[in-house]
């Protein structure tokens, strides 16, 4: 009897024992890394590893940050916490106690120490944000910030890029030649089949700009420098209300592929042949239309998942075709011609650059200075 009551307080103590080191020899490691990254898939393996050959109790939490804009923010904020400069910072990185580790070299060759010399110091924490079990993150910061990207912002810039002389030149172009066929019909069909196609087209190239600006790991970057774009695009366009065609540029469609673009859709006899126009125009179209629309994909790109950003590209680009299908239904309508368009454009150059260059140096003094 005497013997079974020592075996249990051996036991119990055995247990209390067992617990207090496990607590003491424990410690967890939050591991940010992208999906795509070459050197974040050499780390993987070792991370994946470390609860089943590590010595210790070790907790990992994993956070994929391409994908999912809150796992951005909270690196970010992570870096700032431990004082990493803007040089040093990227991924993969592995943040344990007190400690972080950066890169793909960096991590293999310390992770084992650098785990050694944190048991028993407690998690990294921020004030504003909540790990969650399965290892994702939510920050009210991150939410605070996703929501400042207002849809005037979204709409501002996408009526820079409609009021933007090309497309509007463009679509006249083409309305001219078809109308000179004498069916007023088909023409006005044409157009629209040709906004369409622009629609379209514009759509699909922002989605490629938004995945390669995720995948390279460069929105963070992408996103300080985009507020100087925006007020360099600003200037430019004030510089041709002031100075038209001053400094050897406008920032329109060079005068160089004028004569080409025109050939192009002189050569269109359909609504079908219009639509595969529009394609080949972007091309033409994106040195001039493109800057603002690069603006608001980089903010995008920094605050948003792909899937969340969808609906705002697509009235983003609702916003940028709108002026060429009140020209079209106008046409239709009687209510202008190609020719008048034409004039009310070419007299009103300069004034549209003038509101799209002063809508731009408001949007990038925004960004530059954190306000959205």
């Amino acid at each position: 009897m005497k013997f079974h009551k020592i075996s249990i307080i051996i036991l119990i103590i055995s247990i209390f024992s067992l617990l207090l080191v496990n607590a003491q020899d424990s410690t967890c490691v939050y591991f940010f890394h992208g999906n795509g990254c070459q050197h974040c898939a050499k780390v993987e393996p070792t991370i994946n590893n470390l609860i089943s050959t590590s010595n210790f109790q070790v907790e990992v939490y994993d956070f994929e940050i391409y994908n999912n804009r809150s796992n951005m923010l909270l690196l970010n904020q992570l870096f700032d916490n431990y004082n990493v400069t803007e040089e040093d910072r990227g991924i993969p990185a592995v943040f344990i106690g007190s400690n972080y580790l950066v890169g793909d070299k960096a991590i293999l060759e310390n992770l084992d120490s650098t785990i050694t010399n944190s048991i028993g110091v407690s998690c990294p924490r921020l004030d504003s944000c909540v790990v969650n079990v399965n290892g994702t993150a939510s920050s009210t910061s991150s939410i605070d910030k996703l929501g400042s990207l207002s849809l005037l912002t979204i709409i501002g810039a996408a009526l820079v890029d409609s009021i933007n002389p090309c497309a509007i030149a463009v679509l006249l172009i083409l309305m001219g030649a078809l109308l000179a066929s004498g069916d007023k019909k088909r023409a006005v069909k044409a157009g629209f089949v040709f906004t369409l196609s622009i629609y379209i087209a514009y759509f699909l190239f922002g989605l490629g700009l938004f995945s390669a600006i995720q995948i390279s790991g460069l929105s963070y970057w992408f996103y300080k420098i985009i507020g100087i774009l925006a007020i360099i695009i600003g200037l430019a366009n004030i510089k041709d209300y002031v100075w038209y065609s001053g400094g050897g540029f406008v920032m329109e469609i060079p005068r160089s592929w004028r004569p080409k673009l025109k050939e192009m859709l002189g050569k269109v006899t359909s609504p079908f042949g219009a639509f595969l126009m529009g394609f080949a125009v972007c091309l033409f179209e994106l040195p001039c239309t493109g800057g603002p629309y690069i603006v608001i994909l980089g903010l995008l790109a920094d605050k948003m998942t792909m899937w969340a950003s969808i609906p705002l590209l697509l009235l983003y680009n609702l916003v940028f075709v709108l002026p060429l299908i009140i020209i079209s239904l106008l046409i239709y309508f009687g209510f202008a011609n190609v020719e008048n368009a034409t004039k009310w454009k070419d007299s009103n150059l300069k004034t549209l650059h003038l509101i799209a260059g002063v809508i731009m140096l408001i949007l990038g003094i925004l960004i530059a200075f954190g306000f959205i």
